[in-house]
């Protein structure tokens, strides 16, 4: 890669790196559900006026919006509320495993023993974070991070259903759709909002900026501009520095402890996925999901 094009990936891989910590303080700062209602609808006024409606698109774009703006982003948002930073930023890496796991069911692109152990070794890596007694809601942190890349993948798998779309209007009506379900799911599951947002501190907009603008408009209007210009096997391997910002941010912005545990379960994780990121990549899989969460 060019040194401008290597600098601008690892521009991006530190926004998306850093988005574990800004996440973390925005649900300090605000219930989960309305700070996700409220990313998503800074996203939407930004680029609904820039993307046009893709017809016949309504039911496949919908079901996405439920799968990943829903789902996935109420479960990895409130598993951020009860665990910290670097624990998620560990985990959040199984979706790599969960979408060679749907690539191989749904598009029958079976995986061969490297990346099966691979699999084998992400998970047993999920095992150990999981043991540790630290968590406040037990393994509910776990299991809802668990469950929120599993939900990633299938959004995958759902993107590659859709067919031809650009990455801002995939996003922006995505957005458009997912916003008013979570404003309805905050409003019977949480209480204050208007006191909240009309009393939000500088950290809790900056974190929905840096969650709508940052992540979203600069982090995925950068990240394909690369895609477009690189193979995929010398983009998709630097994802696997993601963890590493995501945990040195917890660990050195947040004062987040580095126990025994993250660190055996966080280096099984980062072999399992290093492995099955790498196979990708040197197959340069049509199905592999080209952009993280």
């Amino acid at each position: 890669m060019k040194p401008l094009d290597l600098a601008t990936a690892l521009f991006v891989i530190v926004i998306w790196g850093l988005n574990f910590v800004v996440v973390k303080v925005g649900v300090q700062e605000m219930p989960p559900f309305l700070f996700m209602a409220m990313r998503f609808v800074v996203v939407a006024a930004i680029l609904l006026p820039f993307i046009r409606w893709p017809k016949g698109q309504f039911r496949p774009l919908l079901a996405y919006s439920i799968v990943l703006g829903v789902l996935h982003f109420a479960m990895m948002f409130n598993a951020m509320h009860l665990a910290d930073a670097a624990t998620v930023a560990l985990l959040s890496q199984l979706n790599t495993p969960w979408a060679v796991i749907l690539a191989a069911i749904v598009f029958k692109d079976y995986p061969g023993w490297r990346r099966i152990l691979g699999i084998v070794i992400a998970f047993a890596g999920c095992a150990v974070i999981a043991g540790e007694p630290r968590f406040e809601g037990g393994l509910l942190p776990a299991l809802l991070v668990v469950g929120g890349t599993f939900l990633w993948a299938v959004a995958a798998v759902q993107i590659k259903q859709i067919g031809e779309i650009g990455p801002f209007a995939l996003n922006g009506w995505m957005a458009a759709m997912a916003a008013p379900q979570l404003l309805a799911i905050s409003f019977m599951v949480e209480d204050g909002q208007w006191e909240i947002m009309t009393n939000l501190s500088w950290l809790g907009w900056g974190a929905i900026f840096f969650q709508s603008v940052m992540v979203v408009i600069v982090g995925y209007g950068l990240w394909y501009g690369l895609i477009k210009r690189y193979p995929i096997s010398r983009v998709i391997p630097l994802t696997l520095l993601l963890p590493v910002v995501g945990v040195a941010g917890g660990v050195l912005i947040l004062d987040e402890a580095l126990t025994p545990y993250m660190i055996v379960g966080g280096i099984l994780v980062m072999i399992g996925v290093g492995i099955v990121t790498l196979r990708q990549a040197m197959r340069a899989a049509p199905h592999q999901p080209k952009v993280p969460s």
